[in-house]
Order: C-alpha cells, then sequence, then structure tokens
C-alpha cells in the first residue's frame, strides 16, 4: 500500500466516511483527481467492506471533447469492473429554463443524478475528488469576494451524504500516483485558461505566493481550515441554541424575539438570522452577508420597518418581533376555472400569469424529469386530452403526487409543503378529465407522464407577465 492510499484510509477512518455495506456513488469525469479516486476506492472496497457505482454526466459544453471524456470514463470504470452510469444533459439550455448559472445547473443535474441513482442502492454515500489544491483555490476565491466562516470552510471531508476521501491529497501526488500505476486520464483544456478567475488563482496566484514567500500556501490553508471548521462547528451550535431560545410563534408565523436576540453578539446574531433564513425560506441561495447585517440591523428599529429581500420576501420589524414572509399575491374573487388553447397561450386571469402550452413530437434523446422544473412540465397529451383548464382549488381536491402511488388531499400535500394557508387559493392547478395534472410550482401528478410510449408531449410553461407577481415554491 503506497503512502498516498494509506492517507486516503486514514481520512476515511478518521472523518468515517464509509459504513461497511455502503455503495459509493463516484462522480467519475475522466479527469485526473476522478481517475485516481476511482482506483484508489477500487482497491479498499474489499478491506472495507463497499461497494462501488460510477457516474459520468456530459454537460453538452465541450462537444465532441465532452463525448471522448464520456467514452474515457465508461472503459475505464469497465477495466475496474465497477458499474458505470452515464447521463447527458444540455446544462446550457437547462440555465437559461432554470434562469441560473450554468455552474450551478450543473451542479443540480449532477448531485440530482448522484443522489437518484444511490437511492436505488441504498445506503450509498456520494464520493467526489476535490483534494487539497481545490481547498485553496476556494479559499482564496471566496476571500476575495468577501465572506466569513462558512466560505473559508466551503469545501468539508463530510458534508451529509457526499464524502471527499481525496481532501488530504495534493495534486501533484494525484499526478504522481497516475504516472506509478500508468493510469490513463483526460484534460480539460478550459483549466488552463485564464478568463476565470479560478484559473488565475490556481495558475497564477498559488504559485506566485509559494515562490514570493517561500512557503506552501495550499498546506498552510488546508492547516487553517480544519482550525476554523473547529471553531465554525461550535458557533453553529451555540447558534443553534440561541436560535431556539428567541425564536417564537406568533399569529402562525415564526418570528424572532427581537427583546432577546438583541442581546447576543455579534458573531451569535449571524448565525441565529442564518438558521432563521433557512427555517421561514428554506435555503440560503441567493443570501450573503449583506443580507444578515441588514436583518440585524432592521432588529435594532425603535419603530416598525420593512425590508424587501431576494427571492420575493419581505423581512418586517414589527413590536420588538422580526418576521421574514413571502410577498403576498393580490386578492382575487373565488373561484376561477379558464380553458387552456392547445397550442397556445392564455392569461390566467387570478395570479396574472401566462401559460403557455405546445404539442411536440416524443424525442425519446430527451430526459424530460430534467428538462421540467417549477414552471414548466412535460405529459402525455393522448392520456390529458386537450380538454384542459387552470383553476384554483376547491373543498375536497384530490391529488395524485408524482412518485408515489396512491392519492392525497391537495390540502394535505401544500401543508407538506409548508404552504402558509393565506396562499394556497392563489396556486394555479392544471385539470385534465383524468383528474389534477399540475399543482403549478409544488409538484406534478403521476398521471399522464411521458413514457418510452409516448408519442405526443404537451409541454405546458408557465412565466411571468410583466408587474404581476406568482409566488412559486
Amino acid at each position: 500500500m503506497t503512502e498516498l492510499v494509506k492517507c486516503v484510509l486514514e481520512s476515511i477512518e478518521k472523518y468515517s466516511m464509509i459504513n461497511k455495506g455502503d455503495t459509493l456513488i463516484c462522480g467519475l469525469s475522466g479527469g485526473p483527481d476522478s481517475v485516481c479516486m476511482l482506483h484508489i476506492l477500487h482497491g479498499l472496497k474489499d478491506q472495507l467492506g463497499f461497494e462501488l457505482s460510477a457516474v459520468h454526466i456530459n454537460h453538452k459544453i465541450r462537444g465532441a471533447k465532452a463525448d471522448e471524456d464520456m467514452n474515457f470514463s465508461e472503459n475505464f470504470a469497465r477495466q475496474l469492473g465497477i458499474p458505470f452510469f452515464s447521463k447527458v444533459a444540455d446544462v446550457p439550455k437547462l440555465a437559461k429554463m432554470w434562469k441560473i448559472s450554468e455552474e450551478e445547473a450543473g451542479r443540480k443535474v449532477r448531485y440530482d443524478t448522484f443522489r437518484e441513482i444511490g437511492g436505488k442502492r441504498a445506503p450509498y454515500k456520494i464520493a467526489v475528488a476535490h483534494n487539497s489544491n481545490d481547498v485553496a483555490e476556494t479559499f482564496l476565491f471566496n476571500l476575495k469576494r468577501g465572506t466569513g466562516l462558512e466560505g473559508l470552510c466551503s469545501i468539508k471531508r463530510v458534508n451529509g451524504d457526499i464524502i471527499r476521501p481525496l481532501l488530504d491529497i495534493y495534486k501533484d501526488d494525484i499526478l504522481t500516483y497516475l504516472q506509478q500505476n500508468r493510469l490513463a486520464y483526460q484534460i480539460d483544456d478550459t483549466n488552463f485558461h485564464c478568463d476565470y478567475t479560478r484559473n488565475k488563482i490556481r495558475n497564477h496566484l498559488i504559485p506566485f505566493i509559494n515562490e514570493a514567500l517561500n512557503t506552501d500556501i495550499v498546506h498552510k490553508i488546508l492547516q487553517t481550515t480544519v482550525l476554523l471548521e473547529d471553531d465554525l462547528n461550535w458557533l453553529k451550535e451555540s447558534g443553534e441554541r440561541a436560535y431556539k431560545s428567541c425564536r417564537k410563534d406568533y399569529e402562525d408565523k415564526k418570528v424572532i424575539d427581537c427583546t432577546l436576540f438583541n442581546e447576543y453578539p455579534i458573531a451569535l446574531k449571524r448565525q441565529v438570522i442564518r438558521f432563521y433564513l433557512n427555517d421561514c425560506i428554506g435555503s440560503l441561495d441567493g443570501y450573503g452577508s449583506y443580507h444578515v447585517n441588514e436583518l440585524i440591523e432592521l432588529a435594532k428599529k425603535e419603530s416598525p420597518s420593512s425590508l424587501e429581500l431576494p427571492k420575493k420576501f419581505t423581512a418586517t420589524f414589527r413590536y420588538g418581533r422580526l418576521s421574514v414572509e413571502q410577498n403576498h399575491v393580490k386578492n382575487i374573487d373565488l373561484p376561477i376555472r379558464q380553458p387552456l388553447i392547445i397550442p397556445g397561450v392564455v392569461t390566467v386571469d387570478f395570479v396574472g400569469w401566462k401559460v403557455e402550452s405546445e404539442v411536440l413530437p416524443n424525442d425519446k434523446n430527451f430526459d424530460y424529469r430534467l428538462l421540467s422544473g417549477v414552471q414548466v412540465q412535460f405529459f402525455d397529451i393522448d392520456k390529458t386530452g386537450t380538454d384542459l383548464t387552470v383553476r384554483n382549488r376547491k373543498k375536497g381536491d384530490i391529488f395524485k403526487p408524482f412518485g408515489l402511488k396512491g392519492t392525497k388531499k391537495l390540502k394535505d400535500y401544500l401543508i407538506d409543503k409548508k404552504v402558509e394557508k393565506e396562499k394556497r387559493d392563489m396556486i394555479p392547478l392544471i385539470e385534465g378529465r383524468e383528474g389534477i395534472l399540475w399543482v403549478v410550482g409544488y409538484g406534478r401528478s403521476e398521471l399522464a407522464r411521458v413514457t418510452d410510449q409516448t408519442k405526443t408531449v404537451l409541454k405546458l410553461t408557465f412565466y411571468e407577465s410583466k408587474g404581476d407577481i406568482f409566488n412559486v415554491q
């Protein structure tokens, strides 16, 4: 066993990355890091008692080179006798559809795919091949943008179902291991282009610091992140306790008791606000230190005040209480029912959004689940028919959620989705001859799903009219 393999084994055991009987879903790009990781884990699987599967995602960004990477990855996995899975996803197209960056879209596709495959092989862990150099690059990248402890410790050895067995390994040691074991790998030429900040850090800044200060900055940063992560874990635990103390229920809302909150030190306040935002919104995506600090200042006000937040949320300070709520949609006269035009576009009166329907031949090269989102869904039109309506909910509605065999009361479904009571009547429902097909923004039905037998696809898209608001999950 080489020193590098011993180091990986020590990390796995020290941080309890793998349990006996686990299946490791290994991200395999075909690059040097993922090839090294898969080869090492293959050598350890019998000793530690786990199984392996390799997964490759073709992002449709690098043309023929991406296809070469996929073919290489499949051949390498087959040579090791490891089950191989691949997914082709048009990430640029998905990024535009979801209105996020290509990097975010690629990450979502990767981890959604990893978890879909892992869920069929539970218990599972997702193994990704970040190394020590990645830690240093991310540390400097986030430092450049301005960040706190969370950003400086952003790459963790274990993060939920994700493990990083190579995080204590240098890039140079990975390349040496590949050479010694005569392992081929693919090169992503974009890593050498200095048009991107991360590549500038990798190719210029880190070598410059090492030479100018006669140091190994990667090692120093790795040591620092270990210490900072210990501090962050303690601060998070303290912040969670403080949050539970000052969070109150008021008129069916989660609020912060500012009298108690304002007594906390600033570091604890930041943690409390992060817990609170995550509790109210479900994610901290799109929220940074600026918004956290704005909320801390809002809690100090002496008179009622409010603050607009990302994702159509508003923070309000009133009578010593801080609250965060989703913006209310306009009131409507109930009930509402409108026929869809297929194909065509109609404006949904009670939310001010438009719904567009298109009739398409079934392209079996597409994975319609990946193309779907909170505002786009696909159905088998032979099963839905063309007599569809959009309406709001009514008493006694039944829904058959995607992935479940049985039905569920729509009221219970929306409660499970944590939709506030006053907003439930504002959610558009697409209804066909068999029942509710889509609770727009919150989930589609099992009915009329697209399969290999589908001949014609109905694509439904909701999009915002200027000046109107429709709140989706």
